[in-house]
């Protein structure tokens, strides 16, 4: 499986990296840049320096205001935001903490749309959890607001967001066929094409709610590629220049998919809580404004976020009225484009793997080839995933040689995908079978799945 970088483990050693400085380096830049603002008397020592980055000691305030002035941030906001929070400041990129504004939502998007070379995130770590929290409460409130608002104007320019539209569902079908990674650079360059737009054309009314939708959106799926090539880093910084876009769009739907990406990611990253929070507020959000089929598909991410909680009874709960939601949809209803993929919420991948979340791999197994049967043809990267967990709920059941069966046809399907998540989903299941491995087809397929 392809190697990864790790992930720095504070703020502070992120900070330090992308302006190239080793930590002997940041203790003598530091020493160097105190007497401009009064400090002089500071021991400044490597050893001082990691253990802040270990989360072992925090840096008195003057040491931090010597840090901000090194990088340029204004010295209220350290005591506003607080460590290690106002480090934030001083990455590169736009603030997540200013305030919801076009220019801020352009400046986010200018800097999404930017070349890979020059918006790296690899070095970068996750949003702290409570930065996510304001950000998401702040979000919504605006939402709301604009929502209350509604939409007004003359709808002009339809073949120019008619045209984008048809380049933005075409790059949908690709991802379900390619994976995410060589979806990024398309997505890029749309997304400043329709910036650009945004920034220059003249529109008004429809057309510019359009625009800011396909921003939005285009902002979302760059998220959602870049999660499916395990670049969570990446995958937050697009959805929070998709949250600022979407602010600007009376679309309550699209509001609570955007946020439902962003739980299940969450959910994905060993944090069922936040996911689950987060999807209570995308279903708030949707509430009866939306179709019965988008609403099965929150309810149904639902399952998953309750199960990795250890909810039995809330996953059950939620997997009824999923399925009730759905039942409910019409032919007739005006379901968005993006809802294309929506199936039959017993269906889902995430429903099956649910189940084997709460250890009932029986209930997993069938309920996963069920949805495997019922994929369109196209669906490449979703056959890998309903494969690579069916194949864990037979090894659970001891059918060891149906799971290497299983293990191997995914396996054959993997070169066809370009996938940071089905390579980690993989190396999951080699784990998961290595202790059968006196099995002559477990050993034959670990040894395929240890060199893929």
């Amino acid at each position: 499986m392809p190697a990864t970088s790790p992930r720095p483990r504070h703020l502070l050693a992120a900070v330090r990296t992308a302006f190239g400085y080793t930590l002997a380096g940041y203790a003598k830049a530091l020493e160097q840049q105190a007497p401009a603002i009064g400090y002089g008397a500071i021991a400044w020592r490597r050893e001082k320096i990691s253990r802040w980055e270990a989360g072992a000691t925090e840096p008195e305030l003057p040491a931090q205001l010597v840090m901000a002035d090194l990088h340029g941030v204004d010295p209220d906001q350290v005591a506003a935001r607080g460590w290690p929070d106002w480090l934030l400041l001083a990455l590169p990129g736009p603030d997540i903490w200013a305030p919801f504004a076009l220019e801020a939502t352009l400046s986010a998007l200018d800097y999404l749309a930017a070349d890979p070379s020059r918006a790296d995130d690899a070095g970068t770590p996750l949003v702290p959890p409570d930065v996510l929290h304001d950000l998401t409460v702040r979000w919504t409130a605006h939402i709301q607001h604009t929502i209350e608002r509604g939409i007004g104007g003359a709808y002009i320019g339809v073949e120019v967001s008619t045209a984008i539209q048809a380049r933005l569902t075409a790059l949908w079908h690709l991802d379900d066929s390619l994976g995410g990674t060589p979806c990024t650079t398309s997505a890029r360059a749309d997304l400043r094409m329709v910036t650009r737009l945004l920034r220059h054309a003249r529109h008004t009314g429809q057309l510019t709610t359009d625009l800011h939708y396909l921003a939005a959106e285009y902002a979302r799926f760059l998220g959602w590629a870049e999660f499916d090539a395990d670049n969570q880093p990446g995958a937050q910084r697009a959805w929070h220049a998709a949250l600022r876009a979407s602010a600007e769009v009376a679309d309550p739907a699209h509001s609570a998919y955007l946020l439902s990406n962003l739980a299940l990611t969450a959910i994905y990253d060993d944090d069922a809580h936040q996911g689950t929070e987060l999807l209570a507020t995308a279903r708030d959000i949707a509430g009866s404004r939306t179709t019965p089929l988008v609403a099965a598909m929150i309810d149904t991410w639902r399952v998953r976020a309750a199960a990795a909680e250890g909810d039995a009874a809330g996953a059950a709960r939620f997997l009824m009225t999923a399925e009730k939601e759905f039942d409910h949809a019409q032919q007739g209803d005006e379901n968005p484009p993006w809802a294309y993929w929506m199936c039959r919420p017993s269906h889902m991948a995430e429903t099956g793997r649910a189940f084997l979340d709460l250890g009932e791999p029986a209930t997993a197994e069938t309920l996963l080839t069920e949805g495997l049967q019922a994929l369109p043809k196209g669906a490449t990267r979703d056959r890998i995933l309903y494969l690579t967990w069916i194949a864990t709920a037979q090894a659970r059941q001891q059918s060891l040689d149906a799971a290497a069966d299983t293990a191997s046809t995914a396996l054959d399907l993997a070169p066809l995908v370009d996938s940071g998540r089905c390579s980690n989903l993989l190396d999951d299941l080699s784990r998961e079978l290595s202790p059968h491995s006196k099995s002559s087809q477990v050993a034959s397929v670990l040894e395929r799945l240890r060199s893929a």
